[in-house]
Order: structure tokens, then sequence, then C-alpha cells
């Protein structure tokens, strides 16, 4: 970032009318590194391409900050290159003419020998996205910034293209609060997505479908087969022979289906990883909806809709679940608050996860749990998340009354929350605040209250006196009369559950 007083000396060179009509412009984006960083000479004797001349005030801050750097100009109108001319020659030392090349357009300088740029400088109104890709293609660029509008290219699109023929870039897009920017090399994919199969031969045909008709082109899905004792094994690899390339089966000894999520994982190639469960099934357009609401709004998480389809009715219920976005609806875009998604149902596999955010935070499913491991996982992933993204869209279908699954139970398996809660405290005590505890209290009381609402009676006793320890223990931050006012809660609450079953799921958010 300039100092006011650095880009003072410089543009007071600058004194020509049509220079002017830009000048003001142009200093509050270099103080305030409107282009980002990469608007700099990277190295002595360094090539840089400015897309318009502008005011002028670039051109005389990149050959004042560097005496050896090359700046070449695509500028039509002749009359502000003429101003710019003069005043540049009343800038002594400067030694300007052997080191800026001025050309009058795109053409003219793809007829040159130049062939690579260190930076180059885009200007919205110079934008063609035409000629954008041909200088990507044409020429040897480090890194690239610039600003344009939704109408003049899909920034999705202009995102994409940029990953793998730069190093870098930096991208203002109108209407958008987050830039496009990126470096290093484009990732083998975009989406993993981890399809953990146990049993499923009924419906894995279903669920692959979906995922290899998915508009998004760059997806890898990875079939993970947890033992199964049918025939679900066969059924993927004949998937994967059928579709090479874009279907991958991992065959491992059954260890439960945190195992097979972690199995599919820790081999997944994608930018973004997701998890889909054998018996489900996803709209078509998910996963290139999730990956644009993640790319636009620079997010490590990004989170659609989802619906509930019943086996036996054909019934289906929408969940949208989507507030505290930044559009005006509050429905789309980065949320202000992830943390207020942390007492939600677990719905781990209607999000795509940034790869390095989960890896770099060691966030997996816990093994050692039996059933539910999505809870833990979908908590611990909320509450490290800084940047979550959310479209309301209704994109996934999560089967209901299938027989096997575990939502179904209603004996001792339910007293996994406890066990779970206690790997939760471990995952994530040490660095927890208060209002991390908070939601983690308002999460056990939602999926006691929950399994508490369906477990067989002659379980509910000891059940409750588990949960009332379970939300008696551990809260660091909370005094003794917090923690009283909550079990009280739960308490009345639970009472009431044993009177009257409540309706909702697990863990369903208050």
């Amino acid at each position: 970032m300039l100092r006011k007083t650095e880009t003072a000396r410089f543009a007071a060179l600058l004194n020509g009318p049509l220079l002017q009509i830009y000048l003001e412009t142009d200093r509050s984006r270099l103080e305030g590194n409107y282009f980002g960083l990469g608007l700099r000479v990277p190295r002595p004797q360094s090539t840089i391409l400015l897309l318009s001349a502008r005011s002028g005030l670039e051109i005389v801050y990149l050959l004042t900050t560097s005496a050896t750097a090359k700046v070449v100009v695509v500028e039509p109108n002749r009359n502000l290159k003429r101003e710019l001319d003069e005043c540049l020659e009343n800038v002594p030392g400067l030694g300007w003419r052997d080191r800026v090349v001025f050309h009058t357009s795109a053409a003219e300088l793809a007829a040159t020998n130049l062939k690579r740029f260190a930076l180059v400088r885009v200007d919205a109104a110079s934008f063609d996205w035409t000629a954008i890709k041909a200088l990507l293609d044409d020429f040897e660029i480090e890194h690239i910034c610039g600003s344009f509008g939704p109408v003049d290219a899909d920034p999705l699109r202009v995102y994409r293209y940029c990953r793998g023929r730069v190093s870098s870039f930096y991208w203002n897009v109108h209407g958008l609060s987050n830039p496009l920017s990126g470096t290093g090399d484009a990732p083998a994919f975009e989406v993993s997505v981890v399809v953990p199969a146990y049993k499923v031969l009924p419906w894995i045909d279903r669920c692959l479908q979906t995922l290899v008709d998915q508009t998004l082109e760059s997806l890898e899905i990875i079939a993970v087969d947890d033992g199964s004792p049918d025939a679900t094994g066969e059924r993927l690899d004949e998937w994967a022979d059928k579709h090479p390339g874009r279907v991958k089966v991992v065959h491992k000894p059954n260890g439960g289906c945190a195992s097979a999520r972690n199995a599919g994982a820790r081999v997944a190639q994608g930018e973004y990883v997701a998890f889909v469960d054998g018996d489900d099934w996803v709209d078509t357009h998910m996963f290139e909806e999730l990956y644009r609401s993640a790319v636009l709004n620079a997010a490590d998480v990004a989170q659609c809709g989802y619906l509930e389809a019943f086996e036996d009715s054909g019934r289906v219920e929408p969940y949208s679940t989507a507030w505290g976005g930044s559009s005006a609806s509050e429905t789309y875009g980065l949320v202000k608050d992830p943390r207020s998604y942390l007492t939600v149902k677990p719905t781990i596999w209607r999000r795509i996860y940034r790869r390095e955010f989960l890896r770099g935070n060691a966030i997996e499913f816990p093994e050692h749990i039996p059933r539910f491991d999505d809870l833990p996982f979908q908590f611990e992933a909320l509450a490290r998340v800084k940047r979550m993204s959310v479209i309301p869209e209704c994109y996934y279908y999560y089967r209901q009354e299938r027989e096997g699954q575990d939502i179904a139970v209603r004996d001792e398996r339910l007293f996994v929350h406890f066990p779970i809660f206690e790997w939760l405290h471990g995952k994530v005590g040490a660095w927890a605040d208060a209002g991390i505890e908070s939601y983690l209290l308002k999460c056990k009381i939602n999926t006691h209250l929950w399994a508490l609402s369906r477990i067989e009676k002659g379980l509910v006793a000891r059940y409750l006196a588990l949960a009332i320890k379970d939300i008696w223990s551990h809260g660091v931050h909370f005094k003794s009369a917090g923690l009283v006012r909550f079990a009280k809660s739960f308490v009345v609450a639970s009472m009431r559950s044993m009177l009257r079953p409540l309706a909702g799921g697990q863990g369903q958010r208050t």
C-alpha cells in the first residue's frame, strides 16, 4: 500500500486534462491496493503490460520504483498518449523513452516479438474476454490483475481460465465483495466426491448416475467399498470401467462409514472434497453451483439445501436452511457468522470443503465412532471455518425410511452420543472460546432430546442420567450458574419429551 505522500508526488507530474479524468481514481486505487499486492515490479528488468494508460500514474510509479523495469502500454487514445508523452518528458532522470513502449491495439502487440510479461494489468474499460483469452494463450504471464463486470464475462470462467495459465491472478469483479484470486498450478480436479458404500446395492446405481451426470466437468468420484458382503463392490467396479477417469474405486476391509469416508478423502485430488452417501442421490447441477459459490466468495466451505425423500410414500420435503448470507435476501453469499450453523441437524453431505482447509486443521471423521460420525465432523468443520458461503437451492436428496439406517435406531446404539461428545471435547476443547462452548452445549441438548424422544422406554432413565452428566461436564468458560441454567432447561425439556415425543431430526437447530 502506497502512502498518500508518495502518490501525491507521482500525481504532481501528470497535469494533462485527459489524464486528470482518471487521476483521483488511480490515486485511490494505488493507495488501497485495488489491484492487489501484485501490482509492482517483481524483480529487476521485468517487463510489464498495462492494457490502457489511464492517468499514467501507474507508469510513473513503476518506472520510479525500478530503474530497470520496462512498461508496455496498449492505449488506443492518441490524444491521451500525447499528453502522457509531454508529462513524462518533464520528469528528469526517468529515461522513459527507452523504457516505455506504446501500442494502439492488442493486435499490434501480438505482432511484436514479445512473449513474456512479469505483470499484466487490465482495466475494466479495456476488458475484452476474447482478447484476454488470446493474451493468456499467446504470452507467458506470471501475474495478471484487473477488473471487469459480470456482463463482460462469467467470473467463474475467468477464474478457471487463469488457473494453470498464470502463476497468480487477482481480479476485482463489479458486484462481488471478494476478489477472484489464485496462485500455483490448477488442481487435478475442482471437486472430489467421496461415496462410502456398504450394502447399498439397490440404490448405488441411482447415486452414481447423478454424480456421473454432474454439469461440473472437473469432478472426481471416489467410491469406497467398505468391505460390503453383497455385490456392492463389484457394481462399483463396473461403474469405474464404464467411466474411467471419472469414477475410481477404493476397496478396503469393513471399518465403518467414518473409515470409508476418511479413506476416500485421503486419496482425493480435488480442490474441494464432498461426501455423498451411497443410498442418496443429488441434482446434476449440485457441484457446479456449490463450486461457483465457493469460488466467488473465496469460501472454505459452501452449502446448499437438501430434500428428505421418503422411500415408502414418495413424499419429498425441502430444507433450504440458508440464512446470514451477504445477499439482500441473506440466503446467498458469504455467511456473516458461520457459527450460527453449529447446531443444525448434521448434514455433512450437502457441502463442499476445501481440501487444504480440512487437512490443515486435521479434520477427519472419528473412526472409533460406529455411527453418527457426521455430527462431530460437522461441528469441528463449522467451528473452524472463517469463510462459508450458502445457496438456498435444494440439490441433495436424503433418502428416508430405508431399512438399516442409523437414524432409525431406538436401542442402546443411541448411547454412542456420549463417546461422540467426549471426542469432540478432546478435539475442540483446547482452543474453544465461550461462544463455541455455548454452541456445543446447545448441540448436546438438541442431540440428547432427539435421542430421548425415540429411545426405548426401558433405557430412558439411564440415558437421561448420562445426558445430564454430559451437559454438566467441561464448559471451561462458563460459571456454574450458567451451567445450572443449561442443565435445568435440559431437564425440563427432556421431561416434556418423555411425555410427548418431540418432532424434528437429530441435532435440529434451536
